[in-house]
């Protein structure tokens, strides 16, 4: 389990090809997200985040 509380056998991966200056910036972004609260959050939880707000918007 994790903080999506959905055990890992059931989760979905696919490939996500980033040009570099996009990785860049949200590496950055991540980083200061660590640096300031939480120090556990990766890329994973930051695009999981985006993908599940603009799913609830639709």
């Amino acid at each position: 389990m994790n903080k999506t509380k959905t055990p890992t056998v059931e989760k979905k991966t696919f490939p996500l090809r980033l040009p570099p200056n996009t990785y860049k910036k949200i590496r950055a972004r991540v980083n200061k997200i660590k640096e300031s609260d939480n120090y556990a959050y990766s890329i994973n939880d930051f695009l999981t985040e985006i993908i599940e707000k603009a799913l609830k918007e639709n």
